[in-house]
């Protein structure tokens, strides 16, 4: 098995079920995540857990499980390592959250938003781009397909409220919920007050902490956010550039154009074939 293939894995539950425990499992610090399509029953440490199909599971490391009943489980499996996944403070946040470590519970379940049979195509996707040969690329976006579910997750157990009891008051941890916000927030708004109410604290405080964290404001740290997702949808989509833009919720395809030249120096178009040449996967549009 190669290097690759022992950080990440996405599997068929059925397919996981009849090989169950492969090698590279043993020892290794796995975060695993159940996308299964139908109802299943998990058992995890002599308790069972009935799941409902169309929900995301997310167990954290050193936690042996099985699924349990006579039927075949349709759904996936995906497992990776924190040193697969970890290349941000905002990385390292989400899978130490509570999703994968919560002292009341076991394992955590949400009800996905994403319709199943979006999420089988996103998966499928995702297998097909891993098994290519751009090692660089592809993980880049296997990272951001994971990415997307934590913080579905996160966004489901209605992190606002985890906020409010600040759990977290250090300056890194206000730092680090501030940009989880941002990511669920972005599209639909963009002002520093907005952020600071949700955090209860003013909006000088949150530019201080920035600056202390970021050694940048926090209307550039908001800016910086939303440069680094539009950037990820030029280079690693086919969409068009109005389409990315609506994407982003910029409500005219000029502004959208206007920002990625001020903030990135190059217009999106230019950018796309700058990108896609230096990684030798250059296509014109």
């Amino acid at each position: 098995m190669d290097s690759k293939a022992a950080e990440f894995e996405i599997i068929p539950l059925k397919e996981w079920q009849q090989q169950r425990f492969p090698h590279w499992y043993h020892g290794q610090d796995l975060f695993t995540i159940l996308v299964p399509f139908d109802d299943i029953e998990i058992r995890l440490a002599n308790d069972s857990f009935c799941m409902e199909g169309n929900t995301l599971v997310f167990i954290g490391p050193a936690k042996d499980f099985t699924l349990s009943g006579s039927g075949t489980p349709s759904g996936y499996l995906i497992r990776f390592t924190s040193r697969f996944y970890e290349r941000s403070a905002l990385d390292r946040t989400l899978i130490n959250s509570g999703l994968f470590f919560d002292s009341e519970r076991l394992l955590k379940a949400v009800k996905s938003r994403i319709k199943q049979e979006e999420m089988k195509m996103q998966i499928m996707g995702n297998i097909q781009v891993y098994q290519s040969k751009n090692a660089a690329v592809t993980s880049l976006i296997v990272h951001n397909f994971i990415e997307s579910i934590l913080l579905q997750g996160i966004w489901e157990t209605d992190f606002d409220k985890e906020l409010s009891r600040g759990t977290d008051s250090t300056v890194q941890g206000m730092a680090n919920r501030f940009s989880i916000l941002v990511h669920k927030h972005y599209k639909e708004n963009c002002n520093v007050k907005f952020y600071a109410d949700k955090l209860h604290i003013t909006p000088r405080k949150l530019t201080n902490l920035c600056t202390e964290v970021w050694n940048k404001t926090a209307k550039n740290a908001i800016i910086d956010i939303v440069l680094k997702e539009a950037l990820r949808y030029i280079e690693h989509t086919d969409l068009s550039i109005s389409q990315i833009s609506y994407e982003m919720g910029f409500s005219e395809e000029s502004n959208f154009r206007h920002f990625i030249k001020k903030h990135s120096g190059s217009n999106p178009l230019q950018y796309r074939e700058r990108m896609r040449a230096a990684s030798g996967s250059y296509a014109h549009e």
